[in-house]
């Protein structure tokens, strides 16, 4: 065994030692005259090297032996001489264009749809017609999906997606994600590529990609869990120029940079000089320690165990319905009971939500069936005694209730709960009312609301607002400036205030380890402290050296202390960084202190171009889209995550905890704390405004211009 092969070594998920070499060796030796891809299914079978679905290994067979024997360790048979490949067309007609430009909301509900076998040939004919690198085959783990919009309530197929098996080399992802070679080995199979993705080219409909985006992210964890037995954990995409991944930015997709230029099949690794930029989209919040974590169990088998479990209780399910009509009160106790102590861990609660009983029925079956003697002699009693029910003896008991939470309610204003909370206590009451007589309770509301499906559900946050016509526009009006002025290195930031904080021994949110049982102690009330009152801390984060700078103010957070900060961050961090500057990128959005239709914010900007004789452009991100900008997620999260569960008690440990924030792609960050006066209320002059040298750029002036250093 040389030095390459240290004992044990991993290939995917599976851990080899030297009897699984030592059997790969002998089912080599046993078996002569099969060919190399026989022999990988045997040794597959010996070594029960299997992929959580069930299938075996025998590519990853393959590439194992291929290695074995290039390092000398192993002899394995000739390779045997294969006829050309010839690539297969499609067997179809692509679908036909329907010319459809109409508004997003016109075409909802979109939905993302798994592609049925039938339609297979369908979906190649039309990725081969209609994308711009036509049709390729997958291989590997793979699923294919269908974009459905509805045009006039009438469902159409207005794009597709293909997923499929991540690159396996790609430096910048990589090095993004911190892998060690042997990380990467087992862990590579939980990112999933976007390999194709088209909207039909007679489709305009603003915002389209972005959306289907969303929407296939959502339930693509759960589509491969169901045909692979494994979750993936993070998506990756690559986009050639001309285009530059606009839909993909708009979908919170992260853009890590461009690859080195060779692709998949690329085995020599020879440039071709086909760049490309990447972007990766994570599925979980712990995406980076599930691609990371050295001692972590590999997620098919007990993902497979869920899997297989979900169709055991389906099973029982289907058997107690189909046995239900000829068992009386007893048999159904019992029969539960017994599911119930096979089931093991958790079979009451189990059995008890599988089977629509009560937790004190179940139990009582367990208990019968352990000991028989406590089993009933008497007679059962007959189908349909009991109460007669309340919607029975009342047969409008059903249409009022209904009529009370029905939606259309809420825009009554004559409605007894129309401002009221529609707890089951009041609307009991309100039955009451409504019939003199009736009588009602909490829990038969509770279970007729169950029985007319519904159930207790939260506000969700859906609704982003109106959409301008050219926030796309505007994304990639930024991309693009962004790119230009990093080529010609130059400095490029990104400004905004973070959340207001109160200093003082106050509730932070997330958690911390502590002694079990000795949480540290804060105050009950949020109320300010007048002694330390709050802080305002302002960001400035270089997009380019990934390096940030803090700001903490003490007084108002104004455009005059905005400036104020990036002046610092010239002065402390910008100025060494980039000696050659002569122009300065601002992306920021377009309220707060930094606001695009801010006079004071213009005015400072041209006092600090006069200061350092440089030009300074500014970009502001579209009304609604501040979450977008770039220091919300590079910088401020990490900032958040590392104080969480500590409460800031003072302005030393604020500064402390900003400034000791780093990351594993090697963020560093410099902060200090500003006691000086920002006043608000600064009116600014129309003479004062009019001097400032601005160049508002033809496109949205008032988003994108330039203050001109005066001469």
């Amino acid at each position: 065994m040389t030095k390459k092969w240290s004992l044990p070594f991993w290939v995917g998920e599976k851990l080899f030692n030297q009897e699984d070499l030592d059997l790969i060796d002998w089912t080599t030796k046993q078996y002569p005259d099969l060919s190399r891809t026989e022999l990988a299914r045997t040794i597959c079978e010996n070594l029960e090297w299997k992929a959580p679905n069930g299938k075996e290994r025998v590519h990853s067979c393959l590439e194992l032996m291929e290695k074995l024997e290039a390092d000398g360790t192993l002899k394995f048979p000739e390779k045997r001489k294969l006829a050309p490949y010839k690539k297969s067309g499609p067997k179809a007609a692509p679908l036909p264009l329907v010319r459809i430009k109409c508004t997003l909301n016109s075409l909802q509900p979109v939905t993302v749809e798994p592609v049925i076998p039938e339609d297979k040939p369908l979906w190649d004919a039309t990725m081969a017609a209609y994308h711009p690198y036509g049709f390729e085959r997958a291989f590997g783990a793979h699923q294919y999906y269908w974009i459905y919009g509805h045009v006039a309530g009438v469902k159409k197929i207005l794009g597709a997606f293909l997923f499929a098996a991540p690159a396996k080399d790609v430096k910048v992802r990589d090095q993004w994600l911190g892998w060690t070679q042997k990380e990467q080995q087992r862990f590579r199979t939980r990112i999933v590529s976007n390999s194709r993705m088209l909207i039909l080219p007679e489709i305009d409909v603003p915002h389209l990609a972005s959306h289907a985006l969303g929407k296939v992210a959502q339930r693509l964890p759960e589509d491969w869990l169901e045909r692979y037995g494994y979750a993936p954990v993070l998506l990756e995409t690559f986009v050639t120029a001309p285009w530059s991944g606009t839909c993909y930015r708009a979908a919170n997709w992260i853009h890590l940079g461009q690859t080195a230029g060779t692709g998949r099949q690329d085995r020599k690794y020879k440039e071709n000089a086909t760049i490309r930029e990447i972007f990766v989209f994570p599925l979980q919040p712990d995406w980076r320690e599930a691609l990371t974590a050295e001692n972590l169990t590999p997620p098919g088998p007990s993902q497979t165990e869920e899997i297989n479990r979900a169709k055991i209780d389906e099973q029982r399910k289907q058997r107690f319905e189909m046995l239900s009509p000829f068992l009386d009160e007893k048999q159904k106790r019992i029969f539960a009971g017994v599911e119930a102590i096979l089931y093991g861990e958790g079979g009451m609660i189990g059995i008890s939500e599988l089977f629509h009983m009560s937790t004190a029925t179940v139990s009582r079956g367990m208990k019968e069936v352990r000991n028989p003697d406590m089993i009933e002699t008497e007679g059962i009693r007959k189908k349909g005694g009991g109460r007669t029910p309340a919607s029975t003896k009342d047969t409008e008991l059903i249409r009022d209730l209904e009529t009370l939470i029905s939606p259309n309610t809420r825009g009554d204003p004559q409605s007894p709960l129309r401002w009221t909370c529609k707890s089951t206590h009041k609307l009991a009451s309100e039955l009451q009312a409504m019939k003199p007589g009736r009588s009602t309770s909490a829990p038969l509301v509770s279970r007729l609301l169950y029985d007319l499906g519904y159930s207790l559900q939260a506000n969700r946050k859906t609704l982003e607002g109106s959409m301008h016509p050219d926030r796309d526009a505007q994304f990639q009006f930024i991309h693009d400036r962004v790119l230009e002025l990093q080529q010609r290195e130059q400095p490029v930031i990104s400004v905004d205030t973070k959340k207001k904080e109160l200093v003082g021994d106050f509730k932070n949110g997330g958690v911390e380890w502590h002694p079990k049982g000795q949480p540290e102690k804060v105050r009950v009330h949020d109320f300010l402290l007048p002694e330390l009152g709050k802080v305002s801390p302002y960001g400035v984060y270089d997009r380019t050296n990934d390096e940030g700078w803090v700001n903490v103010g003490t007084d108002h957070d104004t455009a005059e202390f905005a400036i104020a900060s990036i002046r610092g961050w010239w002065y402390q961090m910008g100025q060494q960084a980039y000696p050659n500057a002569k122009e300065l990128l601002i992306t920021a959005d377009g309220g707060g202190s930094n606001s695009s239709r801010s006079r004071l914010w213009k005015v400072q900007l041209q006092k600090l171009a006069n200061e350092t004789g440089i030009c300074i452009s500014v970009c502001h991100y579209p009304p609604g889209t501040s979450k977008w900008n770039a220091i919300e997620h590079r910088m401020f999260s990490h900032i958040t995550q590392n104080w969480r569960g500590r409460p800031l008690i003072s302005h030393e440990t604020i500064v402390n905890l900003i400034a000791n924030t780093t990351t594993k792609t090697g963020l560093t960050i410099q902060c200090q704390l500003d006691t000086n006066k920002y006043p608000k209320g600064i009116v600014v002059p129309d003479d004062e405004f009019n001097a400032i040298c601005i160049d508002r750029s033809e496109f949205h002036g008032e988003w994108n211009y330039t203050i001109l250093p005066k001469t």
